[in-house]
């Protein structure tokens, strides 16, 4: 239980530093002290449970630690802020979560992405919006990392973030060079090349706007 504390802790801290006036570079690496605990856990309810309320602490975390400002202006708004963002969060990672243990590691990860930014997505453009933790603003202090904006927006940030966090993860779980130079190249090259970052961005979107037509009818109904 202390390891997985510590990771959940590291995983606050990296997701949360761009807010904090320190770099958002740490976002690029932020979810992998998470994927390491979702993969370890048991594909069991027991497990599934166990990962769920990893994943809650983490996400409750970082909300914490950046709306925390709110309470100023009104008690009630980071309360009611970290619950939504939080659900929202949870949604996106229990679903990758449940597909990694029932079905192919690929299709999990292009769901992790998808189901992520369509809720990023349905969060900026809902009744109730709040954009403040959208992971492509994580980089407010790194403007020269992300002047391919223009092409993709915020959300392409976002889509960068995640896309980074599982190359990393993949190498560091199969120890073998190529992999590690795989991951470095996919940073630097979603980094510097606008091209690829809009391809992957628009793959993503295809996928995406199937879980925020999902996600809109949940919600009318």
């Amino acid at each position: 239980m202390k390891r997985q504390l510590l990771m959940v802790l590291l995983s606050v801290i990296l997701l949360s530093a761009g807010w904090l006036g320190v770099t958002g570079l740490g976002l690029l690496v932020a979810f992998i002290p998470l994927l390491y605990i979702s993969a370890e856990a048991e594909p069991t309810r027991r497990g599934w449970w166990r990962t769920f309320g990893w994943a809650t602490l983490t996400f409750v975390g970082w909300n914490v630690a950046t709306v925390w400002w709110i309470w100023n202006a009104t008690p009630v708004g980071p309360i009611a802020a970290t619950i939504v963002s939080s659900a929202l969060n949870l949604f996106a990672f229990m679903l990758y979560h449940t597909i990694l243990k029932r079905g192919p590691k690929p299709l999990a990860y292009t769901v992790l992405v998808a189901a992520w930014v369509a809720t990023e997505y349905w969060y900026l453009e809902g009744e109730v919006s709040w954009p403040w933790l959208l992971l492509g603003n994580g980089f407010s202090h790194d403007v020269w990392a992300v002047q391919w904006y223009e092409w993709c927006g915020v959300l392409g940030g976002s889509v960068w973030v995640l896309v980074c966090n599982l190359l990393i993860f993949e190498a560091l779980r199969s120890r073998t060079p190529i992999r590690y130079l795989k991951a470095v190249l996919g940073v630097v090259v979603l980094m510097t090349h606008p091209t690829a970052a809009v391809g992957i961005c628009t793959a993503v979107a295809n996928v995406a706007a199937s879980v925020v037509i999902m996600l809109s009818g949940w919600r009318r109904g």
